[in-house]
């Protein structure tokens, strides 16, 4: 009797117990999560580069020897600090035209008496030295205008360029009235044919002078010198820099976006600078977005469009060339419905998450709106608090 029994008893307790692993432990492993109240941002995050607003680069038009090199790479100069020279023999040319010069005033003194010739030439030769440099302080406010305009020099320097300007206008009145009072008595025929020679002799000059400027290179701002391709003694490549200077007091970070994110931009966007775990370092602005997408490769090897995008960097705590993370919001939203990613699927182009109530699951449809790596804004379909299956 015992044995009738025992057999139906024992296959009633197998099934029970495989029921409960069945259906009890696939609740125990059902993954859900809360909707939520929160804030959400869209956002482009990239690799930025410290970069200097103000670099000068000096290229050699033709093979030439350097005399004597000044400085190294990383070292800092001033304005006007002469980097490099190349070996010229300007300087012994220079003392060859004054020496002309001298005798031409020795044969005018002969045959005008009376008649101050040195001075009339110096004067002369003040007013070509001058002529010459109101041409360059010309071009120079031209190109310092320009840079103005585009927020890469300071006020300053524009309102320096403009002074030096004036004040070489007002010396170019007063040496002219002065050669002018000087030459009142000379026999005109005498001065025409003096001041032909003069002329020659000083154009003779100023070009050799400025051979004599072109044999050295000459810092034109404070910097540091981040790239030296010579040696002393050695030779330069005609069209290969030189020299490089760049202005670690005027810096901007870049990044390069693809094209298609870059439409979305525009200038005076938050540009954040990241630690590793994404929290905002310090907030800068964007100001300037390049206005030409051009062809680059990326890690995996696949050719994108990219736009360099640009933000001014007002301290000197970064160094050039080093690399931050960069976060540039485009959208953000406070106290709105956030879905985990997770639980959002799609189906026929629309938007779906499992709603779990108790041990009922039911499908729903939801209208989304901004997404970040980890949560949906939820516009439409769901609670605060609903509770939702992570496929």
């Amino acid at each position: 009797m015992k044995k009738k029994y025992f057999l139906p008893l024992l296959a009633i307790i197998v099934l029970f117990i495989t029921a409960s692993l069945l259906f009890g432990g696939q609740n125990d492993q059902l993954k859900t999560s809360q909707v939520k109240l929160g804030s959400i941002k869209k956002t482009i995050e990239e690799r930025g580069t410290v970069f200097s607003k103000r670099v000068n680069t000096f290229y050699s038009d033709m093979s030439r020897k350097v005399e004597k090199l000044h400085y190294s790479v990383g070292d800092r100069v001033m304005k006007g600090d002469i980097i490099l020279t190349y070996e010229n023999n300007y300087g012994l040319e220079i003392d060859r035209i004054n020496k002309q010069i001298e005798a031409i005033i020795a044969s005018y003194n002969d045959i005008v008496k009376g008649a101050d010739f040195e001075e009339i030439s110096n004067l002369k030769l003040n007013i070509s030295t001058i002529e010459t440099n109101l041409a360059f302080a010309r071009s120079n406010l031209e190109k310092i205008e320009t840079l103005y305009e585009n927020n890469a020099v300071s006020r300053v320097e524009y309102d320096e360029a403009k002074n030096n300007l004036k004040v070489l206008e007002n010396m170019l009145q007063e040496a002219t009235n002065n050669y002018n009072k000087v030459i009142q008595g000379v026999s005109e025929n005498v001065k025409k044919q003096y001041e032909a020679q003069i002329d020659e002799a000083v154009i003779q000059k100023q070009i050799l002078e400025r051979s004599l400027e072109q044999s050295s290179i000459k810092a034109e701002f404070d910097g540091v010198i981040t790239e030296l391709n010579v040696q002393q003694g050695g030779m330069t490549q005609a069209g290969v820099p030189v020299v490089e200077i760049q202005d670690d007091s005027n810096l901007g970070i870049y990044v390069e976006v693809l094209a298609e994110d870059a439409k979305d931009l525009i200038r005076g966007m938050d540009f954040n600078i990241v630690d590793d775990e994404g929290k905002v370092i310090k907030t800068l602005l964007i100001s300037r977005i390049y206005p030409k997408a051009r062809a680059k490769i990326s890690d995996l090897g696949v050719e994108q469009k990219r736009v360099r995008i640009e933000a001014d960097l007002d301290d000197t705590d970064y160094k050039l060339g080093s690399e931050v993370d960069i976060e540039i919001v485009l959208q953000e939203k406070n106290n709105v419905l956030l879905v985990d990613k997770d639980a959002v699927y799609e189906k026929d182009n629309k938007k779906y998450v499992t709603l779990v109530e108790g041990n009922k699951q039911t499908e729903v449809e939801i209208i989304t709106g901004l997404e970040d790596d980890s949560n949906v804004e939820v516009v439409s379909g769901l609670n605060e608090n609903d509770i939702v299956l992570i496929e």
